[in-house]
């Protein structure tokens, strides 16, 4: 019962309040499209940022294939002997400006390296020398 009478007592709120809180909502209404447009430019700027990184990261990871990719090409040319170097330049250079099949190269590449030696017909067999 002390509620219903307590509600039955105010009858009117005192006019700096209401002007107060007038004033408050206002000012928040003034606000919001300053403050909606700065929340915008600070996610873009951090979106833009975030894709900086991530362009960078990836240019540093296709260096590091680049280099590992350039260091196994240079291991594979180290281990091949100098004969099957010369063999494989020289059919290479005998096309004469003609662009050979990538299956041509392929095929000279897989070439045995390290044949048993075999004797050619035309020179005589070897025979040791005697004292």
């Amino acid at each position: 019962m002390t509620a219903q009478r307590t509600t039955e007592h105010v009858k009117s709120v005192n006019s700096q309040i209401t002007d107060a809180i007038t004033q408050s909502n206002t000012m928040n209404i003034g606000l919001a499209p300053a403050q909606s447009m700065g929340i915008l430019y600070q996610t873009t700027a951090q979106a833009v940022g975030t894709s900086i990184q991530n362009a960078v990261s990836n240019q540093q990871h296709m260096y590091s294939l680049s280099l590992a990719s350039t260091a196994q090409n240079l291991n594979s040319l180290l281990s091949l002997s100098s004969a099957s170097a010369a063999r494989n330049t020289a059919g290479l250079l005998s096309h004469s400006g003609q662009s050979p099949s990538m299956s041509h190269l392929y095929a000279r590449a897989a070439a045995p390296v390290h044949a048993a030696p075999t004797q050619a017909s035309h020179s005589p067999p070897q025979t040791p020398m005697k004292k």
